[in-house]
């Protein structure tokens, strides 16, 4: 049996939109209505999340973690520029709240993706000048119910929404442009510096990360030159670019050009990892090819399933960094859950061997508690340790639940 340090965090995770429904002044719930999701499906209902948040509560206590992510939508608490709804934030204090009571630690995430329709309207990421909005924003958080959280996540995958929104156009608002996505990769940097000062103000001793997703990629041909150069140049952008900007306190190519910026040396107390495969990389003009490897099946998602290479993932980010690590998403996609454990385990054992060289890791963190609205793929990809019963939105344990609470009681012991 493998064992973890004394104090690791164990913990499942979901984020608001996905889980909710019914966020219908938000950028994604106006977009899913123009049919831009698998099968039409949209978030209105997504899991019910919102009336049901007992429910969620009640299906968190039986696994056994100490660690709860989710994340408080922007769009729910000020539907409109300058409206709060103190009511909504209330909900989500009492849930902190129910969590800290039944000995769950609330990880609370401030930005999923998601953004108020609003915001998106005048520009949202993409213009600097609407920092301040969401700086005022954070601060309505944290000083409504910060006090009862110690972890934070200030921006979920950065990377990935600027390569989703604004260099593939997949995600709303579908853009495709190379220095726009750059432009909010970097603008995202600042917005994280921002919330992070607010958070600490309040309250020196948080922990507060951002959560990045970690992708590794490899050159398709290892004999190719051009495919070795590729893949190392997407695998320093997509990877470590916004990072190294914030370590350095520098704008590292492609976010600017090596210029040194005021107040952001430095503001992580934490990295967040979200790991979930790896990528391959061909030569080719104009643009490099990405490719999805084929030395092992594809999970449901279409990517390899690949949950070893969290060990090179984690080793190279702490040695990089030198910063704690959390793994804050790691998951597979498996309606039939014949696959899940097994893809759990064999992550926990690479994060384990990771740990035995060196990193320092304090916590786990599953996706996702319960399947849920899978953004552009609707409610088609299943990640859940719970079942949700489309019918009567219950949660139905998969048997995957059980391993992974038994997993936890006895690294425990």
């Amino acid at each position: 049996m493998l064992s973890f340090p004394d104090g690791f965090m164990w913990g499942v995770a979901t984020a608001g939109h996905q889980i909710e429904g019914a966020n219908v002044f938000s950028d994604w719930y106006a977009w899913e209505h123009q049919g831009k999701v698998k099968n039409g499906d949209t978030s209105d209902v997504a899991c019910g999340s919102w009336e049901h948040l007992e429910r969620d509560l009640e299906a968190i206590k039986p696994l056994g973690v100490n660690a709860y992510r989710f994340s408080v939508e922007w769009a729910r608490i000020e539907p409109k520029v300058n409206r709060f709804e103190d009511s909504v934030i209330e909900r989500y204090k009492d849930f902190v709240t129910m969590l800290i009571e039944n000995g769950v630690q609330p990880i609370l995430t401030l930005n999923h993706f998601v953004l108020p329709q609003w915001f998106s309207e005048i520009g949202g990421w993409e213009d600097r000048e609407n920092l301040p909005y969401f700086r005022r924003f954070v601060s309505r958080i944290v000083s409504s119910m910060g006090e009862n959280i110690h972890y934070w996540v200030t921006i979920n995958e950065p990377n990935v929404y600027a390569v989703m929104s604004y260099l593939m156009g997949e995600w709303p608002p579908e853009i495709k442009d190379m220095g726009r996505a750059m432009r909010v990769l970097a603008n995202l940097l600042y917005a994280h510096s921002e919330a992070y000062d607010v958070i600490k103000e309040s309250n020196p001793l948080s922990m507060v990360g951002v959560a990045v997703n970690m992708m590794p990629f490899f050159p398709l041909r290892t004999f190719h030159p051009g495919d070795r150069i590729v893949s190392k140049y997407l695998d320093r952008v997509y990877n470590y670019s916004f990072l190294d900007s914030l370590k350095n306190g520098k704008m590292i190519r492609p976010l600017g050009t090596g210029e040194a910026v005021s107040g952001i040396s430095s503001k992580l107390d934490y990295l967040g990892i979200n790991y979930y495969t790896r990528m391959f990389a061909k030569y080719a003009k104009p643009l490099p090819e990405i490719v999805v490897g084929d030395e092992f099946e594809k999970t449901e998602m279409g990517y390899e399933f690949f949950p070893q290479g969290i060990e090179d993932v984690v080793l190279k980010a702490y040695n990089r960094y030198e910063l704690p690590i959390m793994i804050t998403e790691n998951g597979i996609a498996d309606g039939t859950d014949k696959r899940r454990w097994e893809y759990i385990e064999t992550a926990l054992k690479s994060l384990r061997n990771a740990m035995d060289k060196g990193a320092r890791v304090f916590g786990y963190i599953y996706w996702s508690l319960m399947d849920n609205f899978e953004w552009k793929e609707g409610y088609s990809m299943k990640f859940g340790l719970y079942e949700t019963v489309r019918e009567n939105l219950e949660l139905r344990p998969r048997g995957s639940a059980d391993k992974f609470r038994d997993f936890i009681r006895e690294s425990l012991s």
